[in-house]
């Protein structure tokens, strides 16, 4: 059931719980039972005790009786419960019983509805951390092709969509259904002629619920979409807010965001038509039967006015129903359209996994070897081409060359953030497709030019690759960094809160943290992408003496537009349009008189820094 109703990706999550939604499921049904007392009670209150008078009179209630040989053939009938009291005393065991029914109704509701907060809440808290640990797995060229603004709005609006549906989606299938049936048998009992007049708008309302349904999925769809648009937009200009302010363009921000907020604002009242819609059309359906009811009812089939009470009370308590089973049917399509697009990316495979018979790697005492590696973003733009060399363990090789030749690339393939198109890279002999994610990673250390860092203490940003270390090694590798000074001189020292992305230190405070939380996990490789490029002189000297430093431990490799960086490198590669143009020390370049020595006098001129 579970299945059909929710569909199979939200139902193998509720399914976890499947005590809690029995439990609410079960105490939904026998809260349902409560609901028909009030209309045996109404015929009673009014046609016995009313009498004026202290005339003895009796609790009758409708039955049904089967003729005797046949199970098909019956007739109504009425069973005493209640005979030769008073009409006081008979309103007095009216209302204990009326009374009793609503407390029970009531409790039974209450204990429903914390069970179905509980599995629905559990559920999506499932989904949730599920919906993250996908974000965390996924390949980088993931993110390349969607804004992280949508994959945002996914992960909070839909879920919350969903939070709010799963619960009252299937408690609703369930309590509203059960009710109309209840009450369809009591005025069945009734009348069954009657009763069948009513099925005459059956079809129309479930063709109006079909409608409104699809045109409320639709709707919904669109909604989410223009709210990731709009989520989109707000964690954009707050990244970007610099230049928001730096360019005065914060009217032409604010003119385009309205636009986006006016569209979803369009989409938002486009759905709430056709989902409040529904109600005013079934309620003058429903109108047009309470006057056949009443009308046939007395004329036709001599009902008392307490029989004609009873069946509109319980012909209104199949309407209500109804009407909510409406609202529940757009609140399932609302629903189906917030799982399609969680499940987009939950269903997503990423491309970069372990090999079924991925091998741990060991640690790196040997070389890293690229052959014949190409690679590229999509298949018609390539972006490195037949790419070789060999870096033997603990030498520091550098990259150089024009902006867009590849030099980023190159080391991202090194710990699998992309996999090559072509070729091999291998570290100590070992193909590092066929050995896991854990082992290669967990031997790299990655210093990247935009420095990442969390809004958390400067400890705590230092250990993040490994939580386990201790002060005193904490306090080495930010040494060996440069930065144990200016912690020092923070008001907190390493407790101190650096901001979001550590806005709160300058950008080589920021570096060189982010160099000591590579060096504290002790890498076998470390990669410095552009460590230096966009610091000044001071901050500059401090992270190239950090680097410095590490040279003859890790294999270092450095990609660098500042060549100050590599002046120490054993090696140097030339990158340009994606292939390896020159290769050799500092010296063997200078003297080839080719690119290398055109970067250098760019940078030095006559042998002086410009």
């Amino acid at each position: 059931m579970l299945n059909f109703v929710l569909g199979n990706e939200i139902a193998s999550y509720v399914r976890r719980h499947r005590g809690l939604v029995v439990c609410a499921l079960i105490l939904t049904a026998i809260s349902t039972l409560f609901v028909v007392i009030p209309a045996y009670l109404l015929q009673p209150f009014i046609d016995e005790g009313m009498k004026s008078g202290s005339d003895p009179v009796s609790w009758k209630v409708p039955w049904i009786a089967f003729d005797s040989g046949s199970w098909l053939s019956w007739h109504r009938t009425e069973r005493v419960l209640v005979e030769n009291i008073s009409p006081i005393r008979l309103l007095i065991i009216l209302m204990t019983v009326a009374f009793v029914s609503v407390l029970c109704k009531s409790i039974t509701i209450y204990l429903s509805g914390l069970s179905a907060a509980a599995f629905s809440n559990r559920a999506v808290r499932s989904m949730r951390t599920d919906l993250f640990r996908k974000f965390v797995s996924l390949p980088l060229g993931f993110y390349h092709k969607k804004k992280s603004g949508e994959l945002i709005a996914r992960a909070t609006a839909d879920l919350t969509v969903m939070q709010s549906s799963i619960s009252n989606v299937l408690i609703g299938i369930i309590e509203h259904p059960l009710t109309i049936a209840i009450f369809l048998i009591y005025l069945f009992v009734m009348n069954f002629k009657l009763t069948l007049l009513i099925f005459i708008v059956g079809p129309l309302i479930i063709g109006m619920m079909r409608l409104f349904g699809r045109k409320v999925k639709k709707h919904a769809t669109r909604i989410q979409d223009a709210t990731a648009d709009v989520t989109s937009a707000y964690q954009e200009t707050i990244l970007c807010l610099k230049v928001v302010y730096g360019f005065f363009r914060g009217d032409y921000e604010v003119k385009e965001f309205r636009g986006l907020a006016d569209e979803l604002y369009r989409r938002v009242m486009r759905w709430n038509r056709w989902d409040l819609g529904i109600g005013p059309i079934m309620d003058v359906t429903g109108f047009l039967v309470l006057p056949v009811l009443l009308i046939v009812g007395k004329v036709y089939f001599h009902h008392t006015l307490g029989e004609l009470v009873s069946m509109i009370y319980a012909f209104s308590r199949v309407y209500t129903p109804l009407r909510k089973l409406a609202r529940v049917n757009n609140r399932l399509k609302t629903l189906q359209g917030a799982t399609e697009r969680v499940f987009e990316i939950m269903n997503t495979t990423p491309d970069i996994l372990d090999h079924p018979n991925a091998g741990i790697l060991p640690n790196h005492k040997k070389f890293i070897e690229f052959k014949g590696v190409n690679f590229g973003y999509s298949p018609e733009d390539p972006v490195l081409k037949d790419i070789s060399f060999r870096v033997k363990a603990g030498e520091m090789v550098a990259f150089v060359g024009s902006t867009g030749a590849g030099k980023s690339t190159l080391l991202d393939l090194i710990p699998r953030f992309y996999d090559v198109t072509r070729g091999s890279i291998t570290i100590d002999g070992f193909d590092i497709r066929e050995v896991t994610l854990e082992s290669l990673r967990r031997q790299i250390g990655i210093v990247n030019q935009n420095t990442i860092l969390f809004h958390d203490t400067i400890t705590n940003n230092i250990r993040y690759g490994d939580p386990e270390k201790s002060t005193e090694e904490i306090l080495a590798a930010a040494k060996v960094a440069n930065a144990n000074d200016f912690i020092m001189a923070q008001p907190k020292g390493y407790e101190t809160l650096i901001g979001d992305q550590g806005t709160m230190l300058s950008g080589g405070q920021r570096q060189r943290l982010s160099i000591a939380r590579a060096i504290l996990v002790n890498p076998s490789i470390l990669m410095l992408d552009e460590a230096a490029s966009a610091l000044d002189a001071e901050s500059e000297r401090l992270v190239q003496a950090a680097i410095e430093k590490l040279q003859g431990g890790p294999t270092i490799l450095i990609v660098a537009h500042r060549l100050s960086t590599i002046m120490k490198a054993d090696h140097i590669h030339v990158l340009e349009q994606g292939r390896i143009v020159e290769s050799g020390n500092l010296q063997d370049l200078l003297s080839l008189n080719g690119r290398f020595r055109q970067l250098y006098d760019m940078q030095y001129g006559n042998g002086e820094d410009d």
